[in-house]
């Protein structure tokens, strides 16, 4: 049976609960305090301008041209996305760095569902008993479903062809993911290093793919963390074989943090190296056998076959 508390235990609780309550109070009042003083020169621009500039006809051309829509006067609560589209323009002049830009809703949706459809162009085949061949169009959730639903089709032969041929990359998580099928656990698949902090990526497994003697097939379109698993695999594996052209050089990764209303900026946010601690950002990777005209799938089984 709960202890009934006296009168005097139950004002000593109550004054507990309010000093903690008065405490988190002033902790929020003075931490907002702070942010607004921090950003007082930002957030009066933005009233000022939204609010009183007696040129709207600018605003709206500037508005409309930075965020491909017609804000209809709404100028406030469009302005950060329009200042965030004119500062990664001018970093994109700067630094010539075209991988950090500003979603529109609009670009974000067509975007998404590109992805979703590149990653259904992905494709297991059998091209004879001894080779499975495994065609990989991105990394993305999508296709790291597609290689845990072909889990059996993959390990039913004995030799693994990976055609990465035009793919641009995709998801760190999802080619980690990936790598983790084929590499032993704690395998070091790459390093990220960023402003504050370095984040060394690790396979997880379940590292049930297996195989005598992998190829892969690669060319100038093979990017980011297309070269991340080439890297993985090329650098943990000794059977590994590159076979192709050099690939593109995309040694930097980027992250895309969602905003209000369907926007989304994305921006270069860190440098990876391969498992050896190369960069291969402007430099790409080099194939073992540099193949660049005729059938390249079919000098890979030729490969495998005569031994």
């Amino acid at each position: 049976m709960k202890k009934k508390l006296t009168l005097e235990q139950q004002l000593k609780n109550f004054k507990r609960k309010f000093y903690i309550l008065l405490t988190a109070l002033i902790l929020f009042v003075s931490m907002t305090g702070v942010y607004v003083y921090m950003n007082y020169d930002y957030l009066a621009f933005k009233h000022f301008i939204s609010s009183f500039y007696i040129y709207t006809g600018s605003l709206d051309k500037v508005f409309e041209t930075e965020l491909k829509t017609d804000v209809k006067g709404r100028y406030y609560s469009y302005f950060d996305d329009m200042v965030i589209s004119v500062v990664t323009k001018r970093i994109r002049e700067e630094n010539n760095d075209r991988y950090t830009y500003l979603y529109t809703p609009e670009n974000l949706k067509k975007y998404l569902a590109s992805e979703k459809q590149e990653a259904a162009q992905s494709e297991i085949t059998l091209p004879d008993n001894n080779t499975a061949l495994l065609k990989l169009t991105n990394f993305s959730t999508y296709t790291r479903k597609f290689m845990e639903d072909n889990y059996d089709k993959l390990k039913s032969r004995p030799n693994l062809i990976i055609d990465l041929r035009d793919n641009p990359g995709g998801d760190i998580d999802m080619m980690v993911g990936i790598a983790g099928m084929f590499l032993p656990k704690k395998s070091i698949v790459a390093t990220d290093k960023m402003r504050m902090l370095d984040i060394v990526y690790k396979a997880r497994g379940p590292y049930s793919l297996k195989y005598n003697k992998i190829i892969i097939l690669q060319n100038k379109n093979s990017a980011s963390a297309s070269e991340n698993l080439i890297a993985a695999l090329k650098d943990n594996l000794d059977n590994v074989t590159l076979l192709g052209e050099k690939t593109f050089g995309k040694g930097i990764g980027q992250y895309t943090l969602p905003l209000k209303r369907g926007f989304a900026v994305k921006a270069t946010i860190l440098q990876w190296f391969t498992p050896k601690g190369a960069n291969i950002q402007g430099n790409g990777i080099e194939p073992d056998i540099i193949h660049t005209e005729g059938d390249m799938l079919q000098l890979a089984l030729d490969m495998i076959n005569k031994g």
